[in-house]
């Protein structure tokens, strides 16, 4: 590969695979830097959006990709703080500078509206599923290389590790947007998934007392196991299909007669109907507060009367916000935040980029929390 070109996967229909191509190397311009993909995540449902399954907005051709862990190719001359060689956090979450309403998931969503499929039609296409990558300077985060990654060190992490990070930044942002505090009780269902299994880590980092709820009784012993048996800011809940009998398991894992301060709620698209997010509103006290971060594509019903009567406040949020990445690079750094083996991930897969299929195959595989595959360019 010369170093006018660089290898890269291209999608250009969603009815067919991706493509390995030579493409032309990116420059750095004022606003942006080049990175070198080192690692990236491929999240579970990623074959999906590629194939259309899952409908999500992209302007084809496209390098598709997910948040990485990368190294400081070219800095653009405006850059203050970042340096060539750096170790650094890509978060693909876009944003328009003249509007940071507008977003994209860049590589993976496009928005679906004009202004924000602007921002993918034009200088924000091609993302980590490459050797090379571009990145506005606000996107990158550099990590204490020498800290985290030393064999000698503290953690002894591996790229692979540092790319759970994004996947515990997803409920972060959730329960950093409702103010979590030590000592509050987090109900987090379902807790046995990807994104259900880091949330679990994260409150516990977060210092709240955190109830697991999930339909596997093996992966709750699972959490119960990573997190320390007889821990006793970790309850485990088995959910029934009857939605008060949840709301009494509930409230009795919260150890609380008027109930928890926050429910997050994660329930993915193939759940049906709201009687689960019903359960944990039911469960909170008065001025508690729910997160809702799921991929329920339905309506839902809410208990009007109850949330109105006990001031239950109700939060949405999508991805997290720069603050959050921020406060995360720093939990993690500090220890606060374990990664890997330590926060029950036990099972990873990593491939090239000649093996994209293979990789997208074993995302879609390990769903679950405990496993994890990563793509290495």
């Amino acid at each position: 590969m010369s170093t006018h070109t660089h290898k890269a996967l291209v999608l250009h229909t969603r009815d067919t695979p991706l493509t390995l191509e030579a493409v032309a190397m990116p420059r750095a311009r004022p606003g942006d830097a080049i990175v070198r993909v080192l690692a990236a995540d491929i999240v579970p449902y990623m074959a999906d959006v590629l194939s259309n399954k899952r409908p999500y907005p992209l302007s084809l051709p496209m390098t598709p990709g997910n948040t990485a862990i990368g190294r400081v190719h070219e800095v653009g001359p405006d850059a203050v703080s970042l340096n060539n060689g750096q170790l650094v956090f890509c978060d693909i979450t876009i944003r328009g500078r003249d509007d940071p309403a507008v977003s994209i998931l860049y590589g993976i969503h496009g928005g679906g509206y004009p202004a924000a499929q602007k921002l993918m039609d034009g200088v924000w296409r091609n993302a980590t599923y490459a050797e090379y990558a571009r990145f506005p300077l606000e996107n990158l985060y550099p990590l204490d290389e020498e800290l985290l990654l030393a064999s000698e060190g503290p953690f002894g992490y591996t790229l692979n590790d540092l790319c759970l990070m994004p996947v515990c930044l997803v409920p972060f942002g959730g329960l950093a947007e409702v103010d979590v505090q030590p000592g509050e009780v987090v109900i987090v269902a379902p807790a046995t998934g990807r994104y259900g299994g880091a949330a679990v880590a994260v409150a516990l980092a977060m210092g709240a007392t955190v109830v697991a709820a999930g339909r596997n009784a093996a992966a709750l012993e699972r959490l119960r196991q990573t997190h320390g048996v007889g821990n006793s800011r970790l309850r485990t809940v088995e959910l029934t299909e009857d939605a008060d009998a949840n709301t009494r398991l509930f409230r009795a894992a919260a150890g609380n007669p008027h109930g928890a301060d926050v429910y997050l709620d994660l329930s993915p698209p193939a759940v049906q109907g709201s009687f689960l997010l019903a359960s944990g509103i039911r469960a909170l006290r008065t001025f508690g507060r729910c997160v809702v971060m799921g991929g329920n594509s339905g309506r839902v019903d809410f208990p009007y009367l109850e949330i109105l009567f006990r001031s239950i406040r109700i939060q949405g949020r999508f991805m997290y916000d720069r603050k959050h990445v921020l406060r995360m690079v720093r939990m993690v750094e500090s220890g606060l935040l374990p990664l890997g083996a330590s926060a029950g991930v036990t099972h990873t897969e990593e491939f090239g980029l000649e093996e994209i299929n293979e990789a997208l195959a074993a995302a879609g595989r390990l769903s679950g929390w405990g496993g994890h595959v990563v793509l290495k360019p």
